[in-house]
């Protein structure tokens, strides 16, 4: 893939980013009391599709997303299954406060397609950690696919 392409392609991920965490914000932190619209759905694909393509190019900063993701949605399940346990424990409230930053960036632009499963957070976001391992094992293996093949000439 030459240079241009890349860049329009990292310029495309962050746009559909964007646009994608803005308009599903408000209903993903409202949820189950706010109502997802088709632009939620269309939005939150759009930005799938986009990180699906971008695997293409096996850069270490997918990868980096992608284990990001992964644990932000585990931890916001396993967190969310503690809630109950969580509210009087200092620590444990601490460590429960760590997974809204971690679900607003990472959970939140894909929420419109909780319009087809209408999952609650804790089980949608262990849903996205299973997206975010196909992301993961999608770029691992084009970019040892790209690295042998720069290497074998």
């Amino acid at each position: 893939m030459f240079h241009g392409a890349r860049w329009l392609l990292i310029v495309l991920v962050i746009g559909t980013y964007l646009l994608s965490f803005s308009v599903n914000l408000i209903p993903s932190l409202k949820h189950p009391d706010s109502i997802l619209h088709i632009y939620n759905l269309i939005v939150s694909i759009l930005f799938t599709v986009v990180l699906l393509i971008i695997t293409k190019l096996g850069s270490k900063k997918t990868i980096f997303f992608s284990l990001v993701g992964i644990i932000a949605g585990v931890l916001v399940y396993l967190l969310q299954q503690f809630e109950d346990i969580l509210i009087n424990n200092v620590l444990l409230d601490t460590i429960a406060s760590i997974q809204y930053p971690l679900y607003i960036l990472f959970i939140t632009p894909i929420f419109g397609v909780n319009l087809f499963f209408n999952l609650d957070y804790g089980v949608f976001s262990l849903v996205l950690a299973i997206f975010y391992c196909l992301i993961l094992g999608l770029t691992i293996y084009f970019f040892h696919h790209y690295s042998r093949r720069k290497i074998g000439g």
